[in-house]
Formats: C-alpha cells, sequence, structure tokens
C-alpha cells in the first residue's frame, strides 16, 4: 500500500512551465503527473490513503481509483515512496586521491570587488608556484591515486596564467610521469582570459585542455565588479580574448563562468547575452560572501532569484525548440549518475579524493579552503600530516548534517559546499540556508528540462 502521508524529505512536488511534478528523494525518480494523480499525492502529504482517494474521489471520481493504482504500481517498484537506500550508511569514505587544484598564482591581474580570495592574495603574501612544488604536487597525486586510471589536475589562481612557464612544464611532466604509471591525466584551466594570447592559446589547444573562462555577463555588470587595479573595467579586453580564444577550438571544452551579486541579480539577463554572443555552455554563480558584504545576498533577495532561475529555464527550453541549445551548468544535472553511493552522500570529495595546493606547497581540502589555517592538512613533500581534519573530511557526508537528512535534494545536492557552508555558519555541517533554497530551485529547473528533452514537450 502507498505509505501515506510520507516524512518530510521523502518526495517534492512541485509546478514549472504549466506541469505537475513528483520527485522521489530516495530513488531519484521523477513524475510528471496528471491532475488526478498530483491530487492524490497532494492530499498524502497530510493526510492518510483512505482519507486521500476519499477526497480525490470526491474531485475527480473513478479516476482516482485508477490513478491509485498506477502510483501503487510505482511504489512495488521501489520508485515512489520506497526505501532511501542510504538511509543506513552513516559515512563514506574515499579511499583514493583523484585531483587536485593547484594555486600556481596566489596573485591577479585584477581586482575584483567580490573575489574570495581577496583579490588573488589569499590575504596572505602574493607569489607563484616554483615548479619543484608543482612535481612534488604531481608525485603526490600518483602516489595515492591506486588503481584509479583517470587522474585530473586543475589550475587556479588568482590567475593561473601570471605562471605560465611553470603550468606548461607541469602539463609535460605530469603527462609523462601519468604515462609512465599507466594512468591518464587531464588539465583543467580557471582563467579570467586576460593572457590568452597566441602562445597560451596554441598550448592549451594542443594539449585538448578544457578551459573555464570568467565574465560576469552584460558589460556594465561585468565592470561593476571585475576591474584593473585602477578601478577600469575588464569586459572589452576578456571579451575579446574569449573570442579569440574559443575561435581557435570552435568553440570546444570551455565554460564561460559568471557570478551574480544583489546588484546583478538579473542573472537571467546577463546569461542570454552570452548565449547571444555565440556560446552555448555557460555557467551563472551566486556569490559567497559574508552578510556584510555591500553585495552579498540575503534573505529579501530570494524570491526574485527564484523567480530568474525560472524564466531562466523557460527562456531555455524556448530556445532549444527553436534549435540554439544553451547547456546551463546548474541545469545540467544526471540523475541517471546517482548510482554512485559515495557521490550521493558526500559530493564533491574536497578534502579526500580532491585536495587543493598552494605555492608554498601546503594542502587544503579544496581552493576555497586554502588560508583557513584550521583547515590545513599537510605539505606536498610530507603528505596528510594533519589526520585528524583529514579523517573529518573522509567521512563527511549528507548524513552527519541534520538539515540535509529532511532534504528532498539530498541525493542531488549531496550536501552542498562545504566551504560555503563553514564561511556562513561557522561548521562545515550546517549548510547555509539560504544557499540551499537557491540549489532546490536549480534542482526543480534542471529536472524540468531533463523531462521536457526526454519527452520532446513542446514549450
Amino acid at each position: 500500500m502507498l505509505p501515506l502521508p510520507w516524512e518530510e524529505g521523502q518526495v517534492h512536488l512541485f509546478e514549472l512551465g504549466g506541469h505537475r511534478f513528483l520527485f522521489d528523494g530516495s530513488s531519484s525518480s521523477l513524475f510528471a503527473l496528471s491532475p488526478v494523480a498530483h491530487s492524490l499525492l497532494h492530499w498524502g502529504a497530510e493526510y492518510n490513503l483512505e482519507e486521500s482517494l476519499f477526497r480525490t474521489t470526491t474531485e475527480y471520481g473513478a479516476a482516482a481509483a485508477a490513478a491509485l493504482a498506477e502510483l501503487e504500481e510505482f511504489h512495488q517498484q521501489s520508485t515512489l515512496l520506497g526505501p532511501d537506500p542510504v538511509v543506513d550508511c552513516q559515512t563514506t569514505t574515499f579511499p583514493y586521491l583523484k585531483a587536485l587544484c593547484l594555486n600556481l598564482a596566489h596573485d591577479c591581474n585584477l581586482r575584483c570587488r567580490y573575489c574570495f580570495a581577496t583579490t588573488g592574495s589569499f590575504a596572505g603574501p602574493r607569489g607563484l608556484m616554483p615548479l619543484a612544488v608543482a612535481q612534488q604536487a604531481i608525485e603526490l597525486l600518483l602516489r595515492h591515486a591506486g588503481p584509479l586510471r583517470r587522474l585530473e589536475v586543475d589550475f587556479f589562481g588568482g590567475e593561473p596564467l601570471l605562471n605560465f612557464a611553470v603550468l606548461q612544464a607541469t602539463v609535460e611532466y605530469g603527462k609523462r610521469r601519468a604515462d609512465e604509471m599507466g594512468k591518464e591525466s587531464r588539465f583543467t584551466l580557471t582563467t579570467n582570459a586576460l593572457l590568452l594570447k597566441e602562445e597560451i592559446t596554441e598550448f592549451c589547444n594542443q594539449e585538448e585542455m578544457r578551459v573555464v573562462l570568467s565574465i560576469d555577463g552584460r558589460p556594465a555588470d561585468h565592470d561593476r565588479m571585475r576591474t584593473f587595479a585602477n578601478g577600469q573595467g575588464s569586459y572589452a579586453l576578456v571579451l575579446a580574448r574569449i573570442q579569440q580564444f574559443l575561435g581557435s577550438r570552435n568553440a570546444q571544452r570551455y565554460y564561460l563562468r559568471g557570478t551574480y551579486t544583489s546588484d546583478t541579480m538579473d542573472f537571467r539577463a546577463n546569461t542570454l547575452h552570452l548565449h547571444d554572443l555565440g556560446y552555448q555552455e555557460i555557467s551563472m554563480e551566486p556569490v559567497v560572501a559574508l552578510s556584510e558584504d555591500p553585495y552579498a545576498l540575503r534573505q529579501e533577495h530570494i524570491p526574485a532569484l527564484l523567480g530568474e532561475y525560472e524564466a531562466l529555464v523557460l527562456e531555455i527550453a524556448r530556445r532549444e525548440e527553436e534549435g540554439h541549445p544553451l547547456h546551463f551548468f546548474h541545469f545540467e544535472v544526471d540523475t541517471a549518475g546517482l548510482s554512485c553511493l559515495s557521490k550521493k552522500l558526500a559530493g564533491c570529495g574536497a578534502g579526500a579524493e580532491y585536495l587543493a595546493v598552494t605555492p608554498s606547497g601546503d594542502l587544503y581540502p579544496c581552493h576555497q579552503f586554502v588560508g583557513r589555517q584550521e583547515f590545513l592538512l599537510g605539505n606536498v613533500e610530507q603528505g596528510i600530516t594533519n589526520e585528524r581534519v583529514a579523517e573529518e573530511f573522509r567521512h563527511l557526508s549528507y548524513r552527519e548534517k541534520p538539515a540535509c537528512r529532511r532534504c528532498w535534494a539530498r541525493n542531488l545536492c549531496s550536501g552542498g559546499c562545504h566551504a560555503n557552508a563553514h564561511l556562513l555558519t561557522g561548521d562545515i555541517r550546517q549548510p547555509d540556508l539560504l544557499g540551499c533554497q537557491l540549489v532546490r530551485k536549480r534542482m526543480e529547473c534542471a529536472l524540468y528540462l531533463k523531462w521536457r528533452r526526454k519527452e520532446r514537450i513542446p514549450v
């Protein structure tokens, strides 16, 4: 029998684009609901099966029993209101190191107002990573990768292209050493694009590097935050570099990555601006900021932001129908890939299968933790020396986060960003509830878009 009423977070009912949906948090199954089925499940949020059926029959007659039979069948298949496959799993582990983020430069040629890394310095001395540190980091990765065959290295900063000679040598060294160990290495570069001149462009293309390019959208919104040291906006030069660079690789292996703040909450327009320029792979991220920062997102902004996400996904659907696809990063959710238990529980694997390396060789759980001394894990020469913190991250899962246990999106977001939680709540086990509201709306939009693409439903 269909277990009604359900427990908090077990399923989620929502409406989008004139359609009604139910998402099952345990099985990660999405159902498009008829009005009759929606009525049954809507009443089932508060009442038992008998009462829900009575109320729905009053409105829809005999169709209620037929809808119930179909829902019962899904329940028997464990895709609707079934047991949570991870409910008894309290922890997870990542036994191998899979990826590194190399902070090649704790310096930058921009002075972005909202930079979480304090305009590239990470609140410390500015400097570049020596090649010896980068090579030791590669050896650390290979030493702790175990049987993993595919390894990843992200070049980050500050602005990593300020240290291009070391980047170039690290790629060559990393590929050679990985090959000697019977492994493959993939490299990603995150850059503000200003230094993407011919030599660097040729190298990135030759090595088939994936590149994340920072641009916030329309000129005025980009220039409001992303300025040079003299206060001048960078949009014109950034866009010129991006156009030249992506033109050289036929717009392959890239993402345009923007940030929105309380000053630029109409991020839908900035996303569509980039799409209108001819680019399909776009990410627009909420700013990471403390509440006292003038550009921080606050609770009063939430209704407008949720509306922006919903309007954006409907516009993406319309454009796709017209033959102009747009892949918005947060709307591209792979529910079919959720069979991996560790990914369901802990998401990114920061501090366990993923580490960040500073120019001096210090190790942190991820690039956003860099400079927070209580999370210093060790260094590339000695490896992990702070076993207490390392062990905490190896076993950190959403099951240890009370707010996540009761959330319908737990198996999609896996507890959210640990670094953001620590910054905004002081506790890696307590997600920022404002951010959670944005994540849940993005998940609704992602599920709607996935359904529309699969069923080929017209807008």
